[in-house]
């Protein structure tokens, strides 16, 4: 019995140690950890802790203070894209850096002038006529430019 014992310890020891079973153990567990980097990129490239960070979800103080806001903008939405994710600038961003305020109903800045929001044309492959398109858009911003505080949404380059 003891014979035994010893063969099945020299057995289990040469499987540990023997260089081709090392290899294949080491093949596997690199292909294991392949597959799983390719869930993970299929799943959307990040994890969920980052996504969470980077969602810029107002809190309902800032909903609030900013109750005043268009039915067609959210604090959420971005007004200035950067090449990461983090740097994008929200409309809830740019309020708190104009120390916006909701004055009789409507959206103020600091000094007191009333906040317009305003959408220019985005697209990849301009459509005929852009030229035009692009001076009637700009002389409208200029002539709300003169009246009130004007948050201009940009363009998002990585789709345009």
């Amino acid at each position: 019995m003891l014979q035994t014992s010893t063969s099945r310890r020299r057995k289990i020891s040469t499987l540990v140690l023997n260089p081709a079973t090392q290899h294949r153990w080491k093949l596997l567990l690199s292909c294991v950890v392949w597959l799983l980097l390719g869930a993970a990129l299929a799943a959307g490239g990040r994890a969920p802790k980052y996504e969470a960070a980077t969602a810029t979800e107002p809190n309902s103080s800032q909903k609030s203070k900013f109750d005043c806001l268009p039915k067609d903008v959210q604090l959420n939405e971005v007004v200035s894209y950067s090449k990461t994710a983090k740097g994008n600038v929200t409309v809830q961003q740019t309020l708190i850096h104009m120390k916006a305020q909701c004055r009789n109903r409507k959206l103020t800045d600091a000094k007191r002038r009333e906040i317009r929001f305003f959408r220019p044309s985005c697209w990849g492959n301009p459509p005929e006529g852009y030229l035009e398109i692009q001076q009637r858009e700009n002389s409208e911003l200029q002539k709300l430019k003169r009246t009130f505080t004007v948050i201009v949404f940009g363009c998002n380059s990585m789709i345009q």
